[in-house]
């Protein structure tokens, strides 16, 4: 009886565990007040999706991975309803971003320089950056397009063991991005 119990139990283990191996996350698709993009997975969530009070025409999107055990990683997007030069908002957005990160005393630097290169469909402005404090170092990227007359920017940081993939997450995000 108990080599019964036992062959069960293992038949049952080794089923859940390759399972487990051989699923592969579904996008989930988000959208509201016409944009419309595929979150990697159901672990990403949307915290925040609003206008930005005094700067009319202007929305953030902020996202996380609450995925349970998993690393940090986050993205800010922006829609901004003006035809921006990229260059500039990339500086601007730049600024910004060190100003952000040195008021929290974290360390901010560009990894490299601005390049313009093609992600699905989009002509893109991207550059990457890493940040740190103490022993914690993140990697991330800023990624600008155009759409429709509006400008678009991608802020996507996570931490630096898992930088491959969070960057093939978020050219996955980009490439599926809709605007009406």
């Amino acid at each position: 009886m108990k080599n019964i119990f036992r062959i069960i139990f293992s038949l049952l283990l080794f089923a859940s565990c390759n399972y487990a191996s051989n699923r592969k996350d579904q996008p989930v698709v988000y959208q509201k007040n016409g944009l419309s993009f595929l979150l990697p997975n159901k672990y990403w969530k949307v915290k925040k999706d609003r206008t930005v009070e005094g700067a009319k025409g202007t929305r953030i999107i902020s996202l996380e991975n609450d995925e349970p055990l998993s690393k940090d990683a986050f993205l800010i997007l922006t829609q901004i309803n003006k035809d921006l030069n990229l260059n500039s908002f990339l500086e601007t957005t730049i600024r910004s971003c060190r100003s952000s990160y040195q008021q929290r005393k974290i360390t901010f630097g560009l990894l490299d320089t601005a390049r313009n290169i093609k992600i699905g469909n989009k002509a893109v402005l991207r550059v990457g950056f890493q940040t740190s404090i103490i022993a914690d170092r993140n990697i991330g990227s800023i990624t600008l397009f155009k759409l429709k007359g509006k400008t678009y920017s991608f802020i996507f940081s996570g931490e630096a063991i898992e930088a491959r993939l969070h960057q093939k997450l978020l050219d996955s995000m980009i490439s599926s991005f809709k605007a009406n």
